[in-house]
């Protein structure tokens, strides 16, 4: 067996799983701009493929269908606006207020700067089918638990701080949500005022 043989086919130096992945990439990113422009719903397979540059064949190699493709899309964002929003927190050790606002404020600046991310994060995901709602319910209670001692009521019940922390959470969802449909009309601080 030739050494090509035992590691899969290389082209242009390239694995077959390497460019499985890249494909995959590309047709994660493609998405996002389909859902961007039209909504998860008026998106079809044809168009990210199009807009991909690849046929449907590669599709189904990584999705079995649109619903799929979408759960890939919105973990994809919400790892990309939790890593960044995190890593702003991150500046401000030991002060919990000021680590709350500089989450907030860099969710929001990314919110505003990548649209179709939004859509697909806030918008089209309680739409998409029961699955993708409770996937955003998963968001809500890990974004709830990212700020274990900081829950603004004199309680000291865990299990109602817990409750506390996750209704303020989707309180912050759902301010961005109408921030995102006002055309991102009003000033950050403005919005981060009603949650700080």
């Amino acid at each position: 067996m030739t050494r090509n043989n035992a590691l899969g086919r290389q082209y242009a130096g390239k694995s077959d799983e390497d460019r499985k992945i890249a494909r995959r990439t590309v047709l994660l990113d493609a998405a996002i701009l389909v859902y961007g422009d039209v909504g998860y719903h008026r998106a079809t397979v044809r168009q990210i493929c199009k807009r991909a540059g690849l046929t449907a064949r590669y599709f189904y190699e990584s999705f079995s269908d649109g619903e799929d493709l979408f759960a890939a899309c919105y973990d994809h964002v919400v790892e990309v606006f939790l890593s960044k929003a995190l890593d702003a927190a991150r500046a401000f050790p030991g002060d919990k207020k000021k680590q709350i606002l500089a989450f907030h404020r860099t969710y929001f600046s990314e919110l505003r700067e990548q649209p179709a991310l939004a859509r697909v994060f806030l918008m089209d995901v309680a739409s998409v089918s029961p699955r993708m709602r409770q996937r955003f319910e998963q968001s809500v209670n890990a974004i709830s638990g990212l700020f274990p001692g900081h829950v603004p009521v004199a309680q000291v019940d865990e299990e109602i701080g817990e409750f506390v922390r996750r209704a303020l959470a989707a309180g912050a969802l759902q301010i961005a949500r109408r921030w995102v449909e006002d055309n991102y009309h009003t000033p950050v601080d403005s919005r981060l005022a009603a949650i700080v």
